[in-house]
């Protein structure tokens, strides 16, 4: 028998409410080597399913009917439900379990995969739940949660560590189509996502944002923003002087408080730290061509940072931000290490002698990088060499 998923099980939806400050995302990063391994089947050629670099095997997926309402297996997420406005039709999160053929045997249902994926479905008068739909920008290796309709039931708003998330878990958004098709979800950017965890979007009925953040929390705590989304852009997000287990007519009358020039600070400060970004961004471009055009002349291991012999290098860049230096680590050419002041630098060549490293800091001055100049090394100990 289909079980019915009765309305009133999930009217008090939890856009409003971050109780659950423990949330499912922190028991969903499930270990990608115990992730069934891709079938063979394309993925269809769209913008929606170019969102995650993964490749979804529609064979490694529980076949989605309405019957998958009934499975126990099939995880609702009380707490991740959003209803359209005239409640004909609601999008939910769940933890769907991945199923596997053993040769000739019936399909066994095994718990490798603890990932949330985002749903569809319509709700008939009675609230029975039918025409189950796995939205398409799922994914494999990472979760999909916490649905949030705008006042229009035109756009989407979700929270994804998928690969184009930045920090932790990210909020996207994507239109929904007059077709019952959808855009290609995006990230919204760095104004709103930090490197730490984004959870919870709100959208209340005048297009502001409402979402919790541990960013500049202290342990488990979070903090709760507000970013008025006007033609169809966040503004700088203001940390409202609210208990993130309020309510959401909490969230509205504590922005409600915020006043012109405070937000016109936040701009600003958020602009200032695009602006950051963007140029770090440039020097790392930067750092790269440097690396792919003295591949070639330059060898030897990277500087161990462990122990205390004195060479010279030449640094080509400090950064504060945390930009994915992995490929670094290895390198002939290029190494990197963040210091206790919190900046994470970069250095090109290890030498013997101060003349040596003065010669690769002319080349590659000559070459643009005007900002290059030579420091000394013992074990993490920065020395400007006499």
């Amino acid at each position: 028998m289909l079980a019915v998923v009765p309305f009133g099980m999930f009217a008090q939806s939890a856009q409003g409410v971050y109780a659950q400050t423990d949330d499912i995302f922190n028991q969903s990063y499930a270990d990608a080597g115990h992730v069934l391994k891709n079938a063979g089947k394309d993925v269809k050629d769209d913008p929606v399913a170019k969102f995650s670099s993964e490749e979804i095997s529609y064979n490694d997926e529980f076949e989605v009917n309405d019957l998958l309402l009934a499975d126990p297996d099939f995880d609702i997420q009380e707490n991740m439900i959003s209803y359209t406005k005239d409640q004909k039709t609601v999008f939910f999160s769940a933890n769907k379990k991945l199923k596997v053929k053993k040769g000739d045997a019936i399909d066994v249902k095994i718990k490798k995969s603890t990932h949330l994926k985002l749903f569809k479905a319509s709700v008939k008068e009675n609230g029975e739940w039918v025409n189950l739909e796995m939205l398409p920008f799922n994914g494999k290796n990472h979760s999909t949660g916490h649905p949030a309709l705008n006042a229009d039931d035109t756009k989407l708003y979700f929270v994804s560590d998928g690969p184009e998330s930045t920090g932790k878990t990210d909020i996207f958004q994507v239109d929904l189509l007059e077709d019952g098709t959808y855009g290609k979800p995006a990230n919204l950017g760095s104004k709103i996502n930090s490197q730490d965890r984004e959870i919870f979007p709100m959208v209340d009925e005048s297009s502001v944002l409402y979402f919790a953040s541990d960013n500049a929390a202290d342990g488990d705590e979070l903090n709760v923003f507000a970013s008025e989304i006007i033609d169809n852009e966040p503004t700088a997000p203001i940390k409202l002087d609210v208990q993130a287990t309020g309510s959401k007519a909490d969230y509205v009358a504590a922005f409600a408080t915020i006043d012109a020039e405070t937000k016109r600070l936040a701009e600003e400060a958020a602009d200032l730290r695009d602006l950051e970004i963007l140029l770090e961004s440039e020097r790392l471009a930067e750092i790269e061509s440097i690396e792919k055009d003295y591949a070639h002349v330059l060898n030897g291991a990277a500087y161990d940072f462990n122990n205390n012999n004195v060479v010279y290098t030449v640094q080509i860049g400090a950064f504060l931000q945390n930009v994915k230096t992995n490929t670094y680590e290895d390198s002939s050419v290029l190494f990197n290490h963040r210091y206790n002041d919190g900046f994470n630098r970069f250095y090109s060549g290890v030498f013997e002698s101060n003349e040596e490293a003065l010669d690769h800091m002319e080349k590659i001055k000559k070459d643009g990088h005007a900002d290059a100049f030579v420091v000394g090394l013992k074990g993490k100990e920065r020395f400007l060499p006499e």
